[in-house]
């Protein structure tokens, strides 16, 4: 004996198909946000900016502390940010180079300047001739 399709196995396929259509776009939406690196600059505690780091997005400003006293130049290129210039007498901040990975920060203590990046993928792990440990 033959069973015929009614009218409820027709609503079951068509609830399954919209599901699974929900999940591949919200799944690939999401996956393209945790991709996305953005940096986080602070002054005195307070965010003065949000910048999305891209191969194709450049700038430079300056950042000054409330007294007006210390200033921070910042530039942004090829999906990288620096300190280009500091009035900091220690100048440890431009030291700290090029940043681009998530969760890395760059930090000037006396001028109380940081620069946070979230977001992105942890592009060190998979990269052979970065040095992880030495050890003799």
């Amino acid at each position: 004996m033959r069973k015929k399709i009614n009218k409820y196995d027709i609503g079951l396929i068509v609830v399954i198909i919209l599901i699974n259509l929900f999940i591949l776009f919200y799944g690939s939406n999401n996956m393209a946000q945790a991709t996305e690196k953005i940096a986080y600059v602070y002054s005195n505690n307070e965010l003065v900016g949000r910048y999305t780091l891209t191969e194709d997005y450049e700038t430079e400003f300056k950042v000054q502390d409330k007294e007006g006293s210390g200033y921070n130049t910042v530039h942004i290129e090829d999906g990288r940010i620096w300190i280009h210039e500091a009035s900091c007498p220690d100048q440890v901040c431009l030291h700290q180079g090029k940043i681009q990975n998530g969760g890395e920060v760059i930090v000037c203590l006396p001028n109380r300047f940081m620069i946070q990046i979230e977001g992105g993928t942890d592009n060190t792990a998979d990269d052979p001739d970065d040095t992880d440990i030495i050890a003799q």
